[in-house]
């Protein structure tokens, strides 16, 4: 099934298959901040649920590819 992630310069944050469900609850997720410094997004979530991954680290992003690591599990995301 094909992904859809999307980080607003706002800081909201969007995380869902192609049918339009949430993926990995980011259903409980508000926004996002990111530092620059650690590579490290962290998730603003009003609900952290059990095995839920929190922290992001940035891998690759260029014009064409986000290569995002979630705690070991590295997804790639095209334009």
């Amino acid at each position: 099934d094909i992904e859809t992630i999307r980080f607003g310069a706002d800081g909201s944050f969007t995380y869902s298959c192609a049918c339009g469900n949430p993926v990995n609850d980011s259903d409980a997720c508000e926004g996002y901040t990111y530092d620059d410094a650690t590579k490290t997004i962290t998730l603003d979530c009003f609900d952290e649920i059990e095995g839920m991954v929190t922290e992001i680290k940035l891998v690759k992003c260029d014009d064409n590819e986000l290569h995002l690591d979630f705690d070991g599990d590295i997804r790639v995301f095209t334009k």
